[in-house]
């Protein structure tokens, strides 16, 4: 028998009593208001000692009055707050008061959800080895809890604060056996009206979603959205799950949903976006609104794809299944974050520690590496490889396992006195630095030169160690990457030249040449085929791109490019006048291809009033590579830059902006490169190390074109620089450079 006040009560008590005639009626609306008057002033309160008082006198208003429903549901919250703030018996006290009331009121849905809170708190202390067997008799008290809020909407079926309630808990602790709590409450409830109230809808599709089963998570959205609720925040969900089961249809429903106004479809865009936007980015993301807002986050995304050299909406779906896969295995348990001396990153991030800010700005790393030892804290060290220089990042978690945070230097997981210890000292006569250097030599050779260096050259390595260290994590934390990668890099050599002009203004010109070693062809019935795709963008200072191409140009011929040889071609892309970085990846077939290093290029002069020389492209007969300006004019290239003895090397180039019918002059130089070896000989009639020529000329428009052939008989084998310099009447100038090797031939 269950005494009233008494803390013992068990879910079948409610069976029991429910063969007992009582005289039942709904809870009334001005019920439920005092009811949750009374929730938030237990909630706006941490004084355990206080409420401890109020308890005890409202046990003794219970046992007076023993059928008063509305007491022992008071009373069982009053034990949830209890609980909450550390007493862990006091949900045992919880579910006693909320049975009581089940007991008198059992279709009373406060008294359910109740119940349903109560258990889950006892589950959530009491989740071990010994409750596994419980767990699989369906005994447990997380069982009982997701019964007990299915109960409440059953009931009540207006009454949909349990699921959603215990569903948002659920999803903030990302814990596998609450989210199952979650989502058992939640298909228990499914044939109750109350599952298809809109709050239950978008509730059950994030569980499903987060569990893994993205059908059912899509069919609760789309029930979200046919129900008239937040049509916005439900495409971005919408979205959200289909970039996460890998598809591209989630582009359109994402765009459409940024275009709501309402503030929680605004908050959870905002949210999304803030993980690897910058300041201004979100301030400007903030001053939009509508449609406006929906194109300002378009060209984000856009610009992301084409600077990364992808196809649209790679960027996008790929930021969505970080997101998921950060949520999964870095995010942050505890709030409470403390700093060591040597951790200086303050990411100020309360959802991920520093592994999960790294990864979802620039993804899966390209190697990992850890190395475990008694008393060394836990650590790891990430590598990015990139065409221009790796990043590496090194994780330390000090006193919480979950909470790993990013060290300038792989010898700051020692600590702070050992690292300083270590920079006055070889690093490998310390046991566990020498098994750390080990443990990371896959990720970089500056590992491999610390162990054979002597004491000077150790520190001087060190000290190279940290500032990689440092520099990666400035870049790393404030700019964002989704690098193409390829199973197997092509040997490709490629030039990049602003010159030319269109109908659509002026022209960048791409030629490559890739060594036959690494071309697979496939064999078609006119001999073999060669499909090269060439993805180039050329980006303004602020990462705006300017202009793009993505193009796959097929080449037959009679026999395989044989190994020695190579496979030449060109493309041309029309880019406006200016100074931008560009990024270029050439491809061949699947899996072979290579993405070149970030340079720049100058399309035009410095400014619009500025003399401006075109560059300068350097080309020979044998290459068999052209672009037939017009039917009189063939430039030819030469994208390996080298050239033979015997050969005459064909230099084209233009000048735009001279003045029609004026003077002007041309200062052609060769000068040797340092550590070519030997010296440069006679060209044009000169002699000594650098030699150049100056001629004089006139304007017949005000773009100009020029051939010169050059020979190069009189050079000894050795790299070489040709300088090229244009100067008017007025005194205007410019420069262009171009490097070229001579060989024997």
């Amino acid at each position: 028998m269950v005494v009233p006040g008494s803390r013992v009560a068990t879910l079948a008590v409610a069976l029991i009593a429910a063969a007992v005639p009582r005289p039942l009626h709904a809870q009334a609306p001005a019920e439920r208001a005092e009811l949750e008057r009374f929730q938030d002033s237990l909630a706006a309160t941490a004084d355990s000692t206080g409420l401890l008082v109020l308890e005890r006198r409202m046990i003794e208003t219970a046992k007076v009055e023993r059928n008063n429903t509305l007491v022992h549901l008071k009373l069982g919250f009053l034990s949830l707050r209890l609980g909450e703030l550390g007493g862990q018996a006091h949900y045992d006290d919880a579910a006693s008061e909320f049975q009581w009331a089940i007991d008198l009121q059992p279709t009373w849905p406060y008294a359910w959800y109740g119940m349903g809170l109560a258990e889950y708190g006892v589950g959530d202390s009491q989740i071990s080895f010994v409750t596994g067997l419980k767990t699989m008799l369906g005994k447990d008290a997380l069982t009982r809890s997701a019964l007990a809020f299915a109960r409440s909407a059953e009931v009540d079926p207006s009454f949909v604060r349990g699921l959603v309630d215990l569903s948002n808990t659920a999803l903030r602790q990302r814990v596998n056996v609450k989210l199952g709590v979650a989502l058992d409450a939640l298909r228990r409830a499914a044939p109750t009206p109350a599952a298809q109230d809109p709050e239950v809808l978008l509730a059950r599709g994030r569980v499903e979603r987060e569990v893994g089963d993205g059908d059912s998570a899509l069919a609760a959205f789309r029930g979200f959205l046919d129900r008239g609720a937040s049509r916005g925040l439900g495409q971005l969900e919408i979205a959200r799950t289909l970039f996460l089961l890998g598809r591209y249809d989630g582009v359109q429903p994402y765009y459409e949903g940024a275009a709501a106004d309402d503030p929680a479809t605004v908050t959870a865009y905002r949210a999304d976006l803030l993980t690897i936007a910058s300041d201004s980015v979100v301030g400007e993301f903030d001053r939009l609104t509508g449609g406006r807002r929906a194109e300002y986050l378009r060209r984000f995304w856009s610009d992301r794809d084409r600077n990364e050299l992808r196809s649209d909406g790679e960027r996008l779906r790929e930021h969505y299944r970080r997101l998921f896969y950060a949520r999964k295995n870095f995010q942050l348990i505890a709030l409470n974050r403390h700093y060591d001396i040597v951790e200086r990153y303050r990411s100020g991030s309360r959802d991920f520690d520093d592994r999960g800010v790294i990864y979802i700005r620039h993804g899966e790393p390209s190697s990992r590496a850890a190395y475990a030892s008694p008393g060394l804290e836990p650590n790891e060290s990430w590598r990015y490889s990139r065409p221009e220089s790796d990043l590496i990042f090194h994780f330390v978690a000090r006193e919480d396992v979950q909470d790993f945070k990013l060290v300038e230097s792989l010898f700051d997981v020692l600590g702070f006195s050992q690292a300083i210890a270590l920079r006055g000292d070889r690093a490998g006569d310390n046991p566990v630095a020498e098994q750390l250097m080990l443990s990371r030599e896959q990720l970089s050779p500056i590992y491999q030169r610390m162990q054979s260096a002597g004491s000077i050259g150790q520190g001087q390595y060190q000290t190279e160690e940290r500032r990689m260290g440092q520099a990666s994590i400035a870049l790393g934390t404030r700019t964002d990457s989704y690098e193409l990668r390829f199973a197997q890099e092509l040997e490709v050599r490629s030039d990049v030249l602003a010159v030319g002009r269109d109908s659509s203004g002026t022209l960048v010109q791409v030629t490559y040449a890739i060594s036959g070693d690494g071309l697979e062809p496939v064999t078609v019935t006119r001999g073999f085929l060669y499909s090269v795709r060439v993805r180039f963008a050329a980006s303004d200072p602020t990462g705006r791109v300017v202009a793009s191409m993505d193009t796959t140009r097929h080449f037959v011929a009679p026999e395989p490019v044989p190994d020695g040889e190579h496979l030449v071609g060109r493309v041309a892309i029309p880019v406006p006048p200016g100074r931008f970085e560009y990024r270029l990846a050439i491809q061949q077939g699947e899996e072979a291809g290579i993405v070149l290093p970030r340079d720049t290029v100058r399309v035009g002069g410095l400014t619009s009033a500025a003399l401006a020389l075109s560059d300068l492209v350097l080309g020979s007969r044998s290459t068999n590579l052209t672009w037939r300006r017009s039917d009189q004019d063939t430039v030819l290239f030469n994208p390996l830059q080298t050239f033979k003895r015997g050969d005459e090397m064909q230099l084209y180039y233009e000048v735009d902006g001279l003045q029609p019918g004026s003077p002007y002059e041309v200062r052609l130089a060769v000068k040797k490169q340092k550590g070519g070896g030997g010296l440069f000989r006679k060209i044009f009639g000169g002699g000594g190390a650098a030699i150049s020529l100056k001629f004089g000329a006139q304007a017949a428009a005000a773009l100009e074109s020029a051939h010169r052939g050059l020979q190069l008989d009189r050079l000894k084998p050795g790299n070489y620089v040709l300088e090229v310099t244009v100067t008017d009447k007025a005194g205007r100038k410019d420069q262009r450079l171009r490097p070229f090797q001579v060989v024997d031939g």
